[in-house]
């Protein structure tokens, strides 16, 4: 058997390959980031074995960089092993008593414990291209979320300096009133409108005179702050608005298109919607590279962990948020909705959580009880692409 440690990096990778019992066939080399490199590692270690069934590769998940190297080796035959850094850095940490770290001694740390463990990991196949697309789309749609969140917050801020009194009285997040402020900026401007143009412009329940008088008067009894510097910053926080609420719209079209078209089964779950079945689909990838449910259950972080020495075990287990965050949250906030939305029927999840809470469980930790089987429940349904039963 050969063991190939691969250190991943942006323009190069390092390699090391070594046999069963820890010796040594090629010293640590390095090859970049492109076909040539790639050709150049898999010319090296088939010099080494004639067949690739002999061959165990181990990488360490560091985001995209791993990826495309993971991919070109898959689909050569080699069996290739995706490895948590966390698990890796213990074996370097043996190889030295020095708190030294190199992409050389990462490499062969990877070619040693891969040796000690290969038999405990699923071999890595390349995930299917519509999952990766939704993984994209969906960490795109979340970025921008950020942005818009922060922008909204912004504009909030410069709102309470230029004209606090408007946000007593009306919502400054509708759409109306980002056009109010996009044209007229300062109370000043909007307390010399025509009544006529503001009244087209206000959209509000109810008589759309009256709240354009009330706008009217508070603007021109407004205490705030007014200055070409804030006018300029409402202007540019508002077309950031725009710009990340449009977006917004494109990916989440994009997103249920996807699922609507291939995952629509799993929207059959209580709480999930495309949005977020979007979001676990291109977390997971390729379903068959979790051999149980418990082993998904592990990649989202949401599996307890276990602390014991000598006859004390702890019984206080927290859940151990090792894996995938965004895995994680999505899974959680579907639980949520499907266990506190009044709007869905009564269901496992909320039944979970009723029980646990009746336990003396906290709400929190009840949730987290309902969530792993939501989790495995996602991972029947991806395996059988089959419609979520509320019988069962």
């Amino acid at each position: 058997m050969i063991f190939v440690g691969i250190d991943v990096a942006s323009n190069k990778h390092d390699i090391a390959i070594t046999t069963l019992y820890g010796e040594i066939l090629t010293e640590c080399f390095t090859v970049p980031n492109n076909y040539d490199g790639f050709k150049k590692l898999h010319t090296e270690i088939l010099s080494h074995t004639e067949s690739t069934d002999d061959v165990r590769i181990g990488i360490e998940e560091t985001g995209i960089y791993s990826q495309n190297i993971a991919n070109f080796l898959a689909l050569q035959g080699f069996t290739v092993l995706m490895l948590n850094p966390v698990l890796t850095s213990n074996s370097r940490k043996a190889l030295s008593p020095r708190l030294t770290k190199t992409d050389k001694i990462d490499a062969y740390a990877i070619c040693r414990y891969v040796e000690s463990n290969y038999k405990r990991h699923n071999s890595y196949t390349p995930t299917l291209y519509i999952s990766n697309e939704l993984k994209s789309l969906s960490r795109a749609r979340l970025e921008v979320q950020k942005k818009l969140n922060q922008a909204k917050t912004e504009w909030t801020r410069l709102l309470d300096i230029t004209f606090p009194e408007f946000r007593s009285n009306f919502n400054q997040h509708s759409a109306w009133v980002y056009k109010l402020f996009m044209n007229y900026p300062t109370h000043q401007k909007i307390s010399n409108m025509h009544l006529t143009t503001l009244e087209s412009i206000v959209k509000v329940r109810g008589d759309r005179l009256v709240a354009s008088k009330m706008i009217k008067a508070l603007a021109k009894s407004s205490v705030g702050s007014t200055n070409i510097t804030n006018s300029l910053l409402i202007l540019s926080t508002l077309d950031d608005i725009n710009h990340y609420q449009n977006q917004m719209n494109i990916f989440m079209k994009e997103i249920k298109a996807i699922v609507n078209e291939h995952f629509s089964f799993l929207l059959s779950i209580p709480g999930l919607g495309a949005i977020t079945t979007g979001l676990i689909v291109g977390e997971i990838g390729d379903i068959n590279q979790f051999q149980h449910p418990k082993s998904l259950l592990a990649f989202a972080g949401l599996d307890p962990t276990i602390y014991q020495s000598g006859n004390y075990t702890s019984q206080s287990a927290r859940i151990s948020k090792r894996g995938s965050r965004y895995l994680r949250t999505a899974i959680f906030t579907a639980t949520k909705v499907a266990i506190i939305n009044p709007k869905i029927k009564y269901n496992k999840f909320r039944e979970r959580y009723i029980l646990k809470t009746q336990q003396g469980k906290h709400h929190n930790s009840a949730i987290c009880h309902a969530a792993k089987n939501m989790s495995n429940v996602i991972y029947t349904l991806l395996k059988s692409k089959q419609e979520f039963d509320y019988t069962i």
